[in-house]
């Protein structure tokens, strides 16, 4: 982890705001990132390597500003794939949960990504 002006940043150029975190905090959170130093972009996401490259423009749900980045999570849908983009985390609605049941679990930001998680549910069922 180096110093970088205002941020925290790793090896994999993942950044931490200095005024929300401390060297530690952002070692944390490092540790729980995939590495995205590969990453090729696909066209809607513009996620990591292992992201589902969308044939076709999906649906998607924002979420609000939220977890220890703060910031937004987005899920992507087809009526026979998803995928959840969430700093870099890329997986279906189903691994960001049990990511979120194993990370935060007992956390309040475990009570976040769970809303999110119902509200993105419910949202995917009513577009079927």
């Amino acid at each position: 982890m180096k110093s970088n002006g205002l941020y925290w940043t790793d090896s994999n150029n993942n950044s931490w705001l200095k005024s929300e975190n401390t060297k530690k905090q952002a070692e944390e959170k490092s540790s729980t990132m995939i590495d995205c130093r590969g990453c090729s972009g696909c066209s809607y996401c513009r996620g990591c390597r292992d992201c589902i490259d969308f044939t076709t423009n999906p649906m998607r749900y924002t979420g609000q500003i939220m977890g220890s980045r703060k910031s937004q999570t987005t899920t992507y849908w087809t009526v026979d794939k998803n995928q959840v983009t969430c700093g870099c985390f890329r997986g279906t609605i189903d691994e960001f949960e049990a990511k979120v049941n194993s990370v935060y679990s007992g956390h309040h930001h475990g009570v976040e990504y769970a809303k999110y998680i119902k509200i993105v549910r419910a949202i995917m069922e009513m577009e079927k």
